[in-house]
């Protein structure tokens, strides 16, 4: 299709995202795909995007502000399961859909919860680190739990958090959940024991965090939490850095009061070099890299340009955040 009706801005790509699949599922509703840098300035993105009829975000903010200056956007898509980067009331006022992608990495982001519980269960960078230094210990110097028998706390029972549940089971743990938004039926599907938040924390040998950033969940991990906690527990989060307190977590760790943490997320990234948490030998990082496999990143990209084409076809989209803009965007 040769005469572009809509223009699509991406902002914050991967260089080494391969877009052709995005750009054929918006050329069949007739929309162009325009790629810009990430932007954190208001001002900046404003500048860049006003025209937009949709927009694709990895990181940029999309504001009250930047919403209100949008003469003709019908769709804000994230290219992840989390949307705190965008303002959901403000979206909704100007009848712009907010889309995400929820259900590409469910598996990918609990397997690195697992791998990550299961590494500082182990011990495996500790036990590597010895052995580059030298140091053969068939009987490590390091308490290292059963696993089979202990019990996980996972706050958050939604997709990935369910996901996490049944890996967990297969390793034989019993598994706890608080989430108040899920119904006891789907707690007993999932053989999950529902218990309340502070039962979570002071019961778990291992608690892994899988819920949105919201204000209600904004450092709901702080030091009253992490106080309630097991001398010898872990702390797994795959979910958002400021899910977190991590100035709490932070004396948590130096003082003593858990075992260890294993982080994917942090409250800003990439960190300081002079954070913490960096030279801690209990805690695992990476990269805020959970949702990444050969297969999700070949199919996301595709995904993208589709929901964005729906909406702008007057379609519905697999997700829509605030559905109170289907009837205003006339979407079937």
């Amino acid at each position: 299709m040769s005469e572009h009706r809509f223009t699509v801005y991406y902002m914050g790509r991967w260089q080494s995202e391969n877009l052709s699949d995005t750009r054929a599922a918006l050329e069949q509703v007739g929309a162009n795909l325009e790629l810009l840098n990430s932007m954190h300035d208001e001002d900046e993105i404003i500048a860049h995007v006003r025209d937009a009829d949709g927009i694709i975000t990895s990181e940029s903010p999309m504001t009250r502000k930047v919403l209100e200056s949008l003469t003709q956007c019908k769709v804000v898509l994230r290219t992840g399961v989390g949307y705190d980067v965008i303002d959901v009331e403000a979206a909704t006022e100007q009848g712009i859909a907010v889309v995400n992608i929820p259900d590409l990495w469910t598996r990918e982001v609990a397997n690195q919860a697992m791998s990550l519980l299961l590494a500082l269960n182990r011990r495996v960078v500790n036990l590597h680190s010895d052995i580059r230094s030298s140091t053969w210990t068939p009987r490590p110097p390091y308490d290292v739990g059963a696993l089979h028998g202990e019990t996980i706390g996972i706050l958050g029972l939604g997709r990935i958090g369910s996901a996490m549940a049944q890996r967990a089971k297969g390793f034989e743990l019993n598994v706890i959940a608080y989430d108040p938004y899920i119904s006891d039926d789907v707690f007993a599907e999932r053989g999950v024991t529902r218990v309340s938040f502070d039962e979570m924390m002071a019961q778990s040998d291992y608690i892994s965090l899988h819920t949105p950033l919201t204000e209600e969940t904004r450092h709901i991990i702080n030091e009253n939490a992490l106080r309630l906690m097991k001398p010898n527990a872990y702390l797994i989060n795959t979910s958002r850095g400021p899910v977190v307190q991590e100035a709490a977590l932070i004396k948590a760790l130096q003082e003593g009061w858990i075992a260890g943490a294993g982080l994917d997320v942090l409250e800003k990234e990439p960190p300081d070099s002079d954070n913490p948490l960096l030279t801690m030998d209990n805690v695992v990082l990476s990269p805020h890299s959970g949702h990444t496999s050969v297969l999700s990143l070949q199919l996301r990209t595709g995904r993208y340009g589709e929901e964005v084409a729906a909406v702008l076809d007057g379609r519905m989209p697999r997700n829509l955040v605030n559905p109170q803009v289907r009837e205003h965007l006339h979407l079937v």
